[in-house]
């Protein structure tokens, strides 16, 4: 559902005088072009609390400032290696408590997406080793041989019905 503006505080106090004056809320609501619940829902609000202002909105207040933000970002841009743990503990040095949960709903919503860094395992001398042993042995194989291979990080595969030459 779409969000719809609010009535100004002037329309609001006219509509709590109507009400008043024995009007009825669909007379109202066509009167100011509003629902007839639009209407009921600004008396309600009157009769319970004596104002049309605006009162607060319900939630936590922000735990951190647009400054603090705006850092956040900045540091992540400057360092995309930076890790939520990093962060938090930069805000906590500054006196702000958060959680790498805070951290990452800010970024997220700054349009940093979080990516996990490439885990490629490091090749030990043995792994070298035996490359460049397979590699010795098969130097001579003719190319033909090698059409039906296909190559895996782990070894060879050969399709159905070929055999390993």
């Amino acid at each position: 559902m779409a969000k719809t503006k609010e009535l100004s505080k002037d329309t609001r106090n006219k509509i709590v005088d109507l009400h008043q004056a024995w009007k009825t809320e669909s007379a109202i609501g066509k009167q100011f072009g509003v629902k007839k619940s639009t209407v009921g829902a600004i008396v309600r609000k009157w009769k319970t609390y004596k104002t049309t202002d605006n009162l607060p909105r319900s939630g936590a207040p922000r735990k951190i400032s647009p400054r603090g933000v705006k850092m956040i970002t900045r540091t992540v841009s400057k360092n995309p290696r930076t890790t939520r743990g990093d962060l938090v503990n930069d805000l906590q040095r500054a006196g702000t408590k958060v959680t790498k949960a805070t951290i990452s709903n800010i970024l997220r919503h700054q349009g940093l997406k979080s990516c996990s860094a490439r885990r490629v395992p490091l090749l030990k001398p043995l792994h070298v080793w035996a490359r460049l042993k397979f590699a010795r042995e098969h130097l001579d194989d003719p190319e033909e041989d090698w059409e039906n291979v296909i190559c895996f990080a782990l070894g060879l595969l050969y399709p159905a019905g070929h055999h390993r030459p």
